[in-house]
């Protein structure tokens, strides 16, 4: 059994290192520019530098994204996506309880999941609902069913998807991921002269882990035509375009 779910897209902004611009995306789009050094990380000059310094790189990538896509995030409801959240923060800690020396309260409390959408919330002083989402190599599309199920209540909610590179004690795991940082300003179905956004599943054959890379779907994102398919964890996806 099949299942569907649409939206708008009212705007978006995205981030890799090297690609910001509308133009970089183009062009990284036609094969005409590579990404840059895997290392680079988004300017966050918008942020106090005392909240600036407990940002770790994912939730640069996030804040950066989301910072580009909308002007005034307050009474925005949000949803947050990652893969992995702040792995890294967590491997830190891992390793910190292995050599038995304290943890920091600090890295603690921001190596939960809901890291970025709180950072966010605070940076923003937006206190609308804000939901995190991790669904393995589905995490993208859920995450985008979860903001169409909010838009049933708000006119507008900002998705936005963030990964990086696994630490190299768990890289091997999924060599996929890349550093990017994603926002999504959605909108109703039907909202006049925007484009519309399909997505329809169907569960998959077997539960054979797939890969997953982004780069085919922002590749996609930036054409705004056409149809693509992807496969996760749990479900085939196919995204189509619906032109206003």
């Amino acid at each position: 059994m099949s299942s569907a779910v649409s939206c708008s897209l009212l705007h978006w902004a995205s981030w890799m290192p090297g690609v910001v611009s509308a133009a970089d995306w183009q062009a990284w789009a036609a094969g005409a520019l590579p990404i840059g050094d895997t290392e680079e990380n988004p300017s966050v000059d918008f942020i106090p530098a005392m909240q600036r310094r407990r940002l770790s790189r994912l939730s640069r990538f996030a804040l950066a994204a989301a910072h580009a896509c909308v002007d005034e995030p307050r009474g925005l409801p949000t949803v947050f996506a990652s893969r992995h959240g702040e792995i890294h923060r967590t491997v830190g800690l891992l390793k910190d309880l292995a050599r038995q020396e304290p943890l920091s309260p600090m890295a603690f409390s921001l190596s939960v999941h809901n890291t970025a959408s709180g950072l966010h919330s605070i940076v923003t002083g937006n206190t609308a609902p804000s939901t995190a989402v991790a669904a393995g190599t589905d995490t993208l599309p859920m995450a985008f069913i979860e903001a169409v199920g909010q838009l049933q209540y708000h006119e507008r909610v900002l998705l936005v998807y963030a990964e990086e590179p696994l630490p190299e004690d768990y890289r091997t795991f999924a060599t996929d991921c890349v550093p990017l940082g994603l926002a999504l300003l959605l909108g109703r179905s039907g909202t006049a002269h925007a484009p519309q956004l399909h997505l329809s599943m169907e569960p998959t054959a077997s539960n054979t882990v797939v890969e997953h890379n982004t780069l085919p779907w922002l590749r996609w994102l930036v054409a705004s035509t056409g149809e693509l398919h992807t496969s996760g964890e749990r479900f085939t996806w196919q995204w189509t375009w619906q032109k206003p």
